[in-house]
């Protein structure tokens, strides 16, 4: 991350596939031909000048103007240079240098293209007495020196510091002197000498810099100078526990910003699985709420998979209309803009990072016992009147032969434990970067292999980027950033068998053989059939390639042109078999499916970028773009019945029996996009940003194709004002203010367009096809679109020890895409349109802070960050106004998702027959609310029971380092929200209640235990009358989401084995959840309900070359 020392601006810095591989022909050969240049000698740069007592700082502006060459300087360092009085024609820089800077109180240094300019060292440092001569070498957390950091003798004017290998040398009269190390955006550190010489020094980033470089889409502004609503995730936050995704980093690191991981045919946890995000909540019922992503400035189609976090160095996530505008029609759910590693300047740097890591299970799901499932068996059957207690032949009569064998033997069969096992999983990333002065490099290749619990699942990724940037003289640079991915999934679910299967059956014979039938009951085969190789096969491969290519040329100084052209290509290719002798089929003929599909998107844009500053105070930052972005998708598929051999597996389809589907299909989309964005600071204090977008969709009928999205934003530094500066407990005060309208664009792409579907009549006796109208054509489709208010806070304390920033807002959705019901006599039940208005309005939390600063080199250290985030949305207008949709589930007033249902009040007793009687149910049955009183349960008793969003979500890191070691901590938490569990539906046989299958280990109802949790078990139903109402949890919990333990080796050791440095750590993910699902329910875990809880174990190493 580049910091900003200084009161002066740094220096300015036919078909689609043939044309994209042509493209990318024509940029390899220019980018070959351009690292073939031979690079010229920085210092050959000719100055020329004229000055007679001018300050500094117009010296300085004009070598910048000249040369290009950037700047650092403190600002007290400038106040005391001298008049320059000189004149220069065509001098070489380095010359040029020496005359201006003759006579005045500083040194420099030359370093790539900066000019860094530092207090003068020891010629001028007079110190009487000396007698230690300490030096030393003063590095950021990966080991790169650091240029400029200032050195002094505490509680003196005495000091030095860092030249441009960051080395430092300065005398001291006193052993017990200490030494203050400083630097702009890094964390300070005091050190006693204690009679040392050699004293090294590693500085960490301050938890929040003024001077940060936020990516802001387009472009990057540094911190102090935003003024819309960005959360910025830097290398370390992302890295400091394993991930298989980048969005898993997201979760606790950023206000605002939902992540959940109830996603995949698993709920989540299987090899593979994307978590979702939401930013700032929902605003669209029936769109796409998805926030938009963008790879090194090329926004992407999902498959995050794809992507090795490994490769990533900071995600910045913009959120309010002012920083979103500038995407336009694709901002309203937010943007997250991910950026990878690029090369560096200096040799050639090797790191190798690898882990291991076993997910052991923690908590199964709490399914019943042999002899629990036989009592269960007795009481569904005592309440069905089938079953007399006392009688001889009770059991006998109720239970097959195998099952008294298990009751007799007091034995059961766990098939969760049969089948499962732990995760492994493991990771291994290579990568090498560096560069010289015109070319600079970064190249990567990764793998990783997760096996997960469920034998029928995994995952393996191998992957590699090639990060690219190659100057082409002193104006021109072009660079490329390709990803290529290949991943191998197994898709498979046959854990959820396990749970409805009779714990008195028998697995095996008493040759060890497998029984197919456990017990005498043809509907339960054995699940550990599934594990069988070859006999459950659910595949799928998917490769990707990813690219980025950029050409950039200064045209003067200060305008700049570039070129983004980013093509993405994805083919993905799933295949299953089910073999008769599996769950899935139980005996019945097996049946194949393959389905394939290509998709190829690519965006190009021209970026004009101006920027100037005009008497010192007055700054201008002009973007301008043109963007095409268009998408194909071609997909076809399969699937038949019959297949003669398992070997065959889905690969000879043509020799199955039936043909049971064939389908195909094409879509393309395409956007063209206008946009233009003004950045106008006066003096630092006052700041404006402008910005606005066009965009044109193919999705639109012709005359709703456009939109305009424009938006505004102020910021006022208020520590700027005089009236500020004489408070030295704020160090930071900034308020923000934006406004602006989004839009969103994540419609299905024909959706204006009438569709066609296939009917069957009758012609002369044979079947005959043909087709007829399934939707009404609506050419007035046009864009949703947000209008969002945001003010903002941003404040530091106590030299930035306590930062961060408050953010409250609101927006409006209008134009929501929704279906309207139409009379049934027209012939069509329902037409698209824009009919609809949500509400959002939340406020958020972030505070970063420096609770203790360490005392010495390898002193205690300890910091905090938190945030929170607390939003509410409302639906408020439907299809027909101000009228609720109770079919649809969705109400004015009230959240887009909500679980509309009965609510449980308790179980019947045995005192209210009566009472049960009259609503029409029975003593040990739910007792639902008469919300209505009517006296009656109808569908009008139904309320609104919870929404699946939470109240209030948080996160909070707290890190710690003494010595070599470092320790960090992650803590999540959600409050407020309802979710469903997916093993408490009726319908899926594991909470059935018959006496058949197996069932969730619960407190049910019986004379003898006449208790309000869950009903009387009967075999003479289908299941429990209202049991729908038994489904939702409270979804609130605390969870220690990550432990992590890290060491690093001094040098010396690293050296042993021809290292740079050598780090390992360990780390323990999910090991405490607090939650009452958890305590009162025995559930697993609130995030993952459906499945059993992991706790991961992780062993890594990182080293360098």
């Amino acid at each position: 991350m580049y910091k900003f020392y200084t009161v002066i601006l740094c220096g300015l810095k036919s078909r689609v596939l043939t044309k994209f591989l042509l493209t990318m022909k024509l940029f390899c050969i220019l980018l070959l031909a351009s690292i073939m240049q031979v690079s010229a000698s920085g210092y050959a740069q000719m100055v020329s000048m004229k000055k007679k007592n001018a300050p500094m700082t117009e010296v300085i502006n004009d070598i910048q103007n000249q040369t290009g060459y950037s700047f650092i300087i403190s600002s007290d360092l400038l106040k005391r240079t001298n008049p320059v009085s000189v004149t220069l024609t065509n001098v070489a820089l380095k010359d040029a240098l020496d005359q201006c800077f003759y006579g005045q109180p500083f040194d420099y240094v030359i370093n790539n293209k900066t000019i860094v300019i530092t207090n003068k060292r020891s010629p001028a440092l007079i110190i009487p007495k000396v007698q230690i001569i300490v030096t030393g070498k003063i590095t950021d957390e990966k080991g790169l020196p650091l240029i400029g950091v200032n050195i002094t003798i505490k509680g003196t004017q005495t000091g030095t510091s860092t030249d441009a290998n960051g080395n430092y040398k300065i005398p001291v009269t006193d052993a017990n002197t200490v030494l203050v190390y400083t630097l702009v955006g890094m964390s300070p550190q005091e050190i006693s000498v204690t009679n040392r010489t050699t004293i090294n020094v590693t500085l960490r980033e301050a938890q929040t810099g003024l001077n940060e470089v936020i990516v802001v889409g387009y472009g990057t502004q540094v911190k102090k100078d935003i003024t819309g609503a960005i959360s910025s995730i830097k290398d370390r936050d992302l890295h400091e526990r394993p991930i298989t995704n980048i969005t898993q980093a997201l979760q606790g690191k950023a206000a605002g910003v939902y992540v959940t991981m109830k996603t995949g045919s698993n709920n989540g946890n299987e090899p593979g699985a994307n978590p979702a995000i939401l930013i700032r909540g929902r605003r669209s019922l029936d769109a796409a709420n998805d926030p938009l992503y963008v790879i090194d400035g090329i926004p992407i189609n999902g498959g995050f998979n794809d992507i090795n976090p490994d490769d990533i160095i900071s995600v910045d996530i913009l959120k309010d209309a002012s920083s979103t505008a500038i995407y336009g029609s694709r901002g309203s759910n937010g943007v997250i803009i991910i950026t990878t590693r690029r090369g560096k300047l200096g040799a050639a740097s090797v790191n190798y990072n690898t882990y291991a890591a076993i997910g052991a299970i923690a908590r199964y799901i709490d399914v019943m016992t042999g002899p629990e499932f036989a009592e269960y068996k007795r009481e569904s059957r005592r309440a069905a009147g089938t079953y007399v207690d006392g009688a001889p032949d009770a059991d006998s009569k109720l239970f097959e032969a195998t099952e008294l064998a298990s009751i007799a033997n007091g034995s059961t069969t766990d098939w969760q434990r049969l089948m499962l096992k732990n995760e492994f999983r493991q990771n291994h990333e290579l990568n090498i970067n560096g560069g010289t002065e015109k070319t600079k490099y970064s190249v990567s290749f990764g793998f990783m292999d997760d096996k997960g619990y469920n034998p029928t699942q995994s995952y393996k990724r191998y992957s590699s980027r090639i990060n690219l940037d190659q100057d082409l003289g002193e104006r021109f640079k072009v660079g490329v950033s390709t990803l290529a991915t290949f991943s191998k999934g197994n898709n498979a679910n046959s854990y959820n068998t396990t749970l409805v299967s009779n714990p008195l059956g028998q697995p095996y014979d008493a040759n060890g053989m497998l029984l197919f039938l456990p017990t005498a009951d043809a509907l339960q085969p054995n699940p550990l059939s599934d594990l069988v190789d070859g006999a459950v096969i659910s595949r799928n491969n998917r490769f990707r390639i990813l690219s980025s290519f950029y050409g950039e040329a200064k045209i003067v100084d200060g305008l700049t042109l570039r070129m983004n052209f980013g093509p993405d290509l994805v083919e993905n290719r799933s295949g299953s078999y089910f073999s008769p002798n599996t769950t899935y089929r139980n005996l019945a003929q097996s049946t194949a499916s393959v389905s394939e599909d290509f998709a190829f998107l690519y965006t190009w844009e021209n970026i004009i970028n101006y920027k100037k500053t005009f008497a010192k105070k007055h700054k201008i930052d002009l973007t301008g773009l043109y963007s095409v972005s268009s998408r194909v998708l071609e997909a076809t598929g399969s699937s038949a019945q019959g297949l003669p051999l398992e070997s065959f597996e889905y690969y000879n389809m043509g020799a199955a029996g039936t043909i049971t589907g064939i389908s195909s299909s094409y879509e393309k989309w395409s956007i063209l996009s206008y946009m233009g964005r003004a950045n106008y600071s006066f003096n630092d204090k006052y700041l404006l940003t402008v910005t606005a977008r066009a965009d044109g969709s193919s999705r639109f009928g012709a005359d709703h194709k456009w939109g305009f999205f424009p938006s505004a934003a102020l910021g006022w530094n208020i520590m700027s004002e005089d009236f500020m500066k004489n408070i030295e407990a704020i160090s930071n005060l900034k308020l923000r203010v934006s406004y602006g309208k989004i839009g969103n664009t994540g419609v299905t792409t024909y959706s204006t367009q009438g569709r066609l579907g296939r009917t069957q009549y009758d012609f002369g006796g044979s079947d005959a096809f043909g087709y007829r109208p399934l939707t009404i054509r609506n050419d007035d489709l046009r864009w949703e679109s947000t209008t969002a208010l945001n003010l903002g806070l941003d404040f530091g304390l106590l030299n930035s020890r306590i930062a961060g920033a408050i953010e409250v807002y609101q927006s409006e959705t209008n134009d929501l895409l929704l279906q309207k019901v139409l009379p049934a006599s027209g012939g069509f039940g329902s037409v698209l349109q824009n009919i609809g208005s949500t509400r959002n309005k939340g406020i958020e939390f972030s505070v970063s802070t420096q609770n203790i600063l360490p005392k010495s080199e390898n002193g205690f250290s300890w910091s905090t960050d938190l945030n929170l985030f607390a939003s509410k949305e409302r639906i408020t207008e439907l299809s027909q106004g101000k009228v609720s949709d109770i079919g649809s589930a969705r109400f004015i007033g009230q959240p887009i998702a909500v679980f509309y249902d009965y609510k449980k009040i308790g179980i019947w007793q045995t005192g209210e027959a009566v009472e049960a009687a009259k609503y029409s149910s029975a003593v040990g049955q739910v007792k639902v609310q008469d919300t209505d009183g009517n006296g009656k349960i109808d569908a009008n008793d139904r309320v609104i029971v919870g929404t699946d969003l939470p109240d209030l979500t948080g996160g909070i890191t707290n890190r710690f380092t003494f010595k070599r070691f470092t320790l960090s901590a992650l803590v999540i938490a959600n409050f407020g929200n309802t979710f469903v569990s997916p093993i408490y539906e009726n319908g899926n046989n594991v909470f059935a209640f018959q006496g058949r299958y197996n069932n969730l280990n619960v407190n049910y109802w019986t004379k003898n235990n006449p208790t309000n949790d869950f009903p009387q078990p009967n075999n003479a139903t289908s299941g429990p009358l209202f049991s729908s109402s038994l489904k939702y949890f409270d979804g609130s919990f605390v969870k220690i989401k990550n432990l992590s333990l890290g060491y690093e080796f001094d040098s010396k050791f690293a050296k042993k084995i021809a290292a740079k440095s050598l780090r390992i750590y360990g780390s323990v993910q999910d090991p405490f959840v607090f939650a009452p699902y958890v305590r009162n329910y025995n559930g697993t875990d609130p995030e993952i309900p459906g499945r059993p809880a992991l706790v991961t174990y992780t062993f890594g190493l990182n080293v360098s070359f």
